[in-house]
């Protein structure tokens, strides 16, 4: 994942032209390259307006400028999915783009914090989703923070508000998302997502960055 990602951050600083659609198959082209039998899900890739979907389908949009641009993506290898999520900025950001990423990562690591064998599933939705709501933008995040990752990209437990589960330290290895985000319709939206090893030594997965300024393609 982390080696497509920095693929898709050359191509986009060299200033080619692109579309949704052109890096949803570039990513299915270089999965199957680098090795995966397989993508996990189909590619979320949307820019602008179109990241506010939270399952937006890639289509012939171009990649332009002063926008949030979503990359949502996973592969399969040796039987096994894999889900990650980075939001870049193309150009020059405003104060409230800021705002929100930061919000959406403040929201993403209380959320990872408290990743552990035994813990309840809903205190971990509820760290993160506090975040999200003190900051005022509750109602734009309409999602659960987060699922477990195996053979299927989507198993349970969940990281929901009325889950009862916990995370059990029998299942080995228990992988879990956590991936918050915020959407404002009609202009864009910033989702962060990373992969953790539930255990006392919690293993994120993505080596990829995610403070702001490492999220910028100027």
């Amino acid at each position: 994942m982390d080696q497509i990602f920095w693929e898709l951050l050359k191509l986009l600083n060299s200033g080619q032209p692109a579309t949704e659609l052109s890096l949803a198959q570039f990513i299915k082209k270089r999965a199957k390259q680098l090795g995966a039998s397989g993508l996990a899900f189909p590619p979320i890739v949307s820019f602008g307006p179109n990241s506010a979907e939270i399952h937006h389908k890639p289509n012939k949009t171009r990649i332009g400028k002063n926008n949030f641009l979503m990359l949502d993506y996973g592969v399969k290898v040796n039987g096994y999915c894999s889900d990650f999520t980075r939001t870049l900025f193309l150009g020059r950001p405003q104060k409230i783009h800021e705002k929100i990423y930061n919000t959406v990562l403040r929201a993403q690591l209380a959320g990872l914090k408290l990743v552990k064998p035994e813990a309840e599933c809903f205190r971990i939705d509820l760290a993160a989703r506090e975040v999200i709501i003190e900051a005022g933008f509750g109602r734009h995040y309409n999602h659960h923070t987060g699922h477990a990752v195996g053979k299927k990209i989507h198993e349970p437990p969940s990281f929901s508000a009325t889950s009862p589960s916990t995370l059990s330290a029998s299942r080995s290895p228990l992988i879990m998302t956590v991936e918050p985000g915020i959407y404002l319709p009609g202009r864009f939206g910033v989702r962060i997502e990373d992969m953790v090893l539930v255990s006392n030594k919690p293993k994120i997965f993505s080596k990829v960055p995610k403070d702001f300024k490492s999220m910028i393609v100027a």
